[in-house]
């Protein structure tokens, strides 16, 4: 499937101080996770209008914040507010929707589920996620805390069978979905695994991805963040520390996850 034939669907959150990125405090301030939170999503936003995508839609927390979230980010979009409940219930009520509006004469027959988390995902790795939901039902993008960068829909999926009652932020995300997959009867796929951006360690080893980079995506990036992060911020180190405080994502806040 073709990226003319895929609706793209990021889930996000308007960058407000205490409702974004709040597992980065106390190493960065409200105010400075919230830059954080909306330099990664202007950036991505960018990278991904500039893809052949059928359709384009940013699904918006709170409900009320689309005007503004199009002022930030721009016309290349379109917006749905989120629904209640949890991620599933919430990706679930995009995925009915939006697959509604492609029934009417739309292109966008498969959907692929992204948040903001994961800037720096290369543009090959949306473009096989798209190609392999041609082939397969579902197909997941893993993330190394036990969760998922995105996931893809053919149409015949129920999003609601297959995302309810699934533990968010416990670590076991992937395998509940993979595993609910199956038991409905659905050909599964992974896509290239990705790392995202929860916690302090997870965005100081971003920062050093991109400085190792030669991508020029990745250099305007790296450079949005450093107008964001403070100077002497610890976080702009190459040091690699696996243990640090709130690694991982057990017993994370889930209404924190965008995907």
């Amino acid at each position: 499937m073709s990226l003319s034939e895929t609706t793209l669907v990021v889930m996000t959150k308007f960058p407000q101080a205490g409702r974004v990125k709040t597992r980065l405090m106390p190493a960065l301030s409200g105010e400075q996770a919230a830059a954080t939170h909306e330099a990664f999503l202007v950036h991505l936003c960018g990278r991904l209008a500039r893809m052949e995508w059928g359709r384009r839609v940013i699904c918006h927390d709170p409900p009320d914040c689309g005007p503004a979230l199009r002022a930030l980010v721009g016309r290349a979009f379109e917006y749905l507010p989120q629904g209640g409940g949890d991620l599933g219930a919430r990706m679930a009520a995009a995925a009915v929707a939006s697959s509604a509006a492609a029934r009417t004469g739309d292109p966008g027959g498969a959907l692929l589920f992204i948040g903001v988390d994961s800037p720096d995902v290369p543009t090959a790795a949306l473009a096989a996620a798209a190609r392999l939901v041609k082939t397969h039902d579902v197909v997941l993008g893993p993330s190394a805390d036990g969760g998922y960068w995105s996931v893809a829909l053919a149409r015949r999926v129920d999003p609601v069978a297959l995302l309810s009652r699934i533990e968010w932020s416990s670590g076991r995300e992937l395998d509940q979905t993979l595993e609910r997959a199956r038991a409905l009867g659905y050909n599964v796929a992974r896509a290239d695994a990705w790392p995202d951006v929860d916690y302090p360690p997870d965005l100081r080893r971003l920062v050093a991805r991109l400085r190792a980079s030669d991508d020029p995506a990745d250099g305007a990036l790296l450079g949005r963040l450093l107008a964001v992060l403070p100077a002497r911020s610890v976080l702009l180190d190459d040091h690699d520390d696996d243990n640090a405080a709130g690694e991982g994502n057990a017993g994370a806040d889930e209404d924190e996850r965008d995907v």
